[in-house]
């Protein structure tokens, strides 16, 4: 894939050093690109808290209306989505002896 230089003074410096090295294009570009990443300091990224997380939530929320739309959703709603029965919380354990 090539790369199109559109500033003539750019591309007459990248020639120009080039030619100095007696090196490609490519391989002037590809140093000079590697010399100017490894000054870049590092990209620190901090994991989110869960505040942070429910704020951005919440505003993406406001943003798209959602927080205009009421549901009445029951734990029976969401529990024929995945057609588990409800628990029977009477049940016994298991007797694995």
């Amino acid at each position: 894939m090539g790369i199109f230089i559109k500033n003539p003074e750019t591309e007459r410096k990248a020639r120009e050093l080039a030619r100095l090295r007696g090196e490609s294009l490519t391989a002037v570009i590809d140093a000079a690109l590697d010399k100017a990443l490894e000054a870049e300091p590092p990209v620190v990224r901090k994991a989110k808290t869960i505040e942070e997380m429910i704020a951005a939530t919440e505003q993406f929320r406001r943003k798209v209306g959602l927080d205009k739309v009421e549901l009445n959703v029951t734990k029976a709603d969401f529990d024929a989505l995945w057609e588990e029965d409800e628990l029977d919380i009477g049940a016994k354990p298991l007797d694995r002896g």
